[in-house]
């Protein structure tokens, strides 16, 4: 019999928001096999979804496919009640959700309310929601674990768009407040990935853009970007911090 000691948050119950495909689905499948139950959201992605929450039960753990928008409160708090009767109160939250539009920066007449509304309101307030619905919980069990998924457009100023530079930086200060207010019980921690190579790439932008990403970009491997956040994850004096997984970019580092 092994004596190693388990991961800190092995027995925890950890909600991952946009979880179907890509990082999300990487932090859902990282944390299943620390040993904590995962809930996958997803908002349109139930099979993949499910696919997510099926391989993490091979971890050994519980794990279950829950939708919601995480701009809408109401299935927010929807999702939550479900997570809390088919695996628990929800202790370890991660905010990865997140949307975008390209629209070439320099375009500025081209980015509409529309897309400043429903970027801002997935990438920023969608955070915001599922952390106030599960806030009250770790509060009165006297522990919580909060992770949101920034980005180096924070600290680049360059990325898919406007509103998902300013929605990214939004984030940053978001993680800091929370971190300020909500400790030392809940820690509130950011990582903030460079670009990887996920759907998200083929998803959001020009098939020309994605091929010169594919073709030049100094891709972040997504296991370095887990391992971070599960250590941002793990212990109770790390709060309101935000690291960088991005070769360098943001310190002007060459990228090969």
């Amino acid at each position: 019999m092994s004596n190693a000691p388990s991961h800190p948050l092995s027995g925890r119950v950890a909600l991952v928001t946009g979880a179907s495909t890509g990082l999300g689905r990487e932090l859902a499948l990282a944390l299943a096999r620390a040993g904590a139950a995962v809930a996958v959201n997803y908002a349109r992605s139930r099979r993949e979804a499910e696919r997510t929450a099926a391989e993490a039960r091979s971890a050994g753990v519980a794990a279950v496919a829950v939708e919601a928008d995480v701009a809408d409160a109401r299935t927010v708090a929807r999702m939550l009640a479900r997570v809390e009767e088919e695996l628990g109160p929800v202790e370890v939250l991660v905010n990865n959700a997140a949307v975008t539009r390209y629209v070439p920066l320099g375009d500025v007449e081209e980015v509409t309310r529309e897309d400043w509304d429903r970027i801002l309101a997935v990438n920023v307030v969608g955070a915001y929601e599922c952390v106030r619905a599960v806030v009250p919980g770790m509060r009165a069990r006297g522990f919580g674990r909060v992770l949101n998924v920034a980005s180096t457009s924070a600290f680049t100023h360059d990325g898919s768009s406007i509103p998902y530079v300013v929605s990214k930086a939004a984030l940053v200060a978001l993680t800091k407040t929370l971190a300020r207010v909500l400790g030392p019980e809940i820690t509130v921690n950011a990582v903030a990935p460079g670009w990887m190579a996920t759907p998200w790439v083929e998803r959001y932008l020009p098939s020309e853009v994605a091929r010169e990403l594919h073709d030049s970009a100094p891709f972040v491997p997504l296991e370095e970007v887990t391992a971070v956040a599960l250590a941002l994850l793990a212990f109770p004096a790390t709060t309101g911090q935000v690291v960088c997984v991005d070769r360098g970019e943001t310190i002007g580092a060459p990228s090969r």
